[in-house]
C-alpha cells in the first residue's frame, strides 16, 4: 500500500471516530431531555395530588367547624337554661341562708355553753390522767419490788434445797462412816497380836464404797428422758466433772426448783439418775438445768 492509501485509511478512521462521537452526543442529549420531562411531569402530578388532598382536608375541616358551631350553639342554649335555673336556686338558697343564719346564732350560744363544759371536762380529764400516771408508776414500783422479792425467794428456796441436800448427804455419809466404824471395831479382835491394823494390801478399804461429795457449782442440762414411769433422766455432766453414783443434783427450770436427781450411773461426760419431783404433777424435760449446789456460784 502506498503512502497516499495509508493517509486515506487514517483519515477514514478519524472520520469514523468523529461520526461515532457525534452519534453518542446526539443520543445523550435526547435521553437527558426525556428524563427531565419525566421528572417535571412527576412533580406536576405530585403537586396536583397534594392540592386535591389539601382541598379535601379543607372541606372536611369546614364541615367539622360547622358541626362544632351547631354543637356550641346548643350548649349555649343549654347553659342559658342552666343559668336561669341557678338564679332560681340562688334565690331559694338566699332564703335558706337567712333562716340558717338565725339557727347558727342560736347554735353559737349553745356551743359556747358546751365549750365551757368541754373545758371543764378537759381539766378533770387532765387530773385523772395525772392520777392514773401516778398510780401506774406506783404499780410499776410494786411490780418491780415483787419481782425482786420473787427472785430473792427463788434463790433462797434453791439455797435452802441445796443446804437440805448437803445436810442429807452429810447425814448419809455420817451413817455410812458410823457403820464402817462399827465394822472396823468388830474386825479389830481379829488383828494380829502385834497390834497392827489391817494391811492395806490384804483387804479392800471399807470407805471405798462411800459416795464422794459432788463439787459445788457444777452445772449441766438434761439431755434425755427415760421411759414413762421410770423417772430416769440423763445429764451431760459426769465423772469428769467430779460426779459419782449417789450424788444428788438440783433440777430447776427458769429459776424454779423442780426436784432432785439422784445419780445411779456416772461416766465421763454423762450420768443417769432417778428424778424425785417436789410435787407429783412436775415432770422433768429435756433442756432443764441441773446443778450440784449453789455454794461457790454467783447468784
Amino acid at each position: 500500500m502506498t503512502v497516499f492509501g495509508k493517509i486515506l485509511v487514517f483519515l477514514n478512521l478519524l472520520f469514523s471516530i468523529a461520526t461515532g462521537a457525534l452519534i453518542v452526543f446526539v443520543f445523550t442529549t435526547r435521553a437527558n431531555w426525556v428524563g427531565a420531562y419525566n421528572n417535571i411531569k412527576a412533580q406536576a402530578d405530585a403537586t396536583e395530588a397534594r392540592y386535591q388532598s389539601e382541598k379535601t382536608a379543607h372541606e372536611n375541616d369546614r364541615k367539622q367547624a360547622e358541626v362544632a358551631l351547631k354543637s356550641l350553639e346548643a350548649e349555649k342554649d343549654q347553659l342559658a337554661k342552666q343559668r336561669d335555673t341557678a338564679l332560681a336556686d340562688a334565690v331559694t338558697l338566699q332564703k335558706a341562708t337567712e333562716t340558717q343564719t338565725g339557727l347558727t346564732n342560736q347554735s353559737a350560744t349553745e356551743l359556747s355553753k358546751l365549750q365551757a363544759e368541754v373545758n371543764q371536762l378537759k381539766v378533770e380529764r387532765t387530773s385523772l390522767v395525772d392520777e392514773k400516771e401516778t398510780a401506774r408508776q406506783r404499780v410499776v414500783q410494786v411490780q418491780k419490788q415483787l419481782d425482786d422479792q420473787r427472785h430473792v425467794a427463788v434463790n433462797a428456796d434453791l439455797q435452802a434445797k441445796n443446804l437440805v441436800q448437803r445436810v442429807n448427804n452429810l447425814l448419809r455419809q455420817v451413817e455410812e462412816l458410823t457403820d464402817a466404824n462399827r465394822q472396823l471395831e468388830a474386825r479389830l479382835p481379829g488383828v494380829g497380836t502385834g497390834g497392827s491394823a489391817v494391811s492395806s494390801t490384804g483387804a479392800t478399804s471399807i470407805l471405798e464404797n462411800v459416795a464422794k461429795a459432788a463439787p459445788p457449782g457444777v452445772k449441766g442440762r438434761v439431755t434425755g428422758i427415760g421411759a414413762t414411769g421410770t423417772g430416769l433422766a440423763q445429764v451431760n455432766i459426769g465423772t469428769d466433772s467430779g460426779l459419782s453414783v449417789g450424788n444428788v443434783l438440783i433440777v430447776y427450770r427458769c429459776g424454779e426448783y423442780l426436784g432432785d436427781l439422784v445419780l445411779t450411773q456416772a461416766e465421763p461426760k454423762v450420768a443417769v439418775g432417778k428424778f424425785n419431783p417436789k410435787s407429783k404433777t412436775i415432770r422433768v424435760q429435756e433442756g432443764d438445768s441441773v446443778i450440784t449446789s449453789f455454794v461457790g456460784t454467783q447468784q
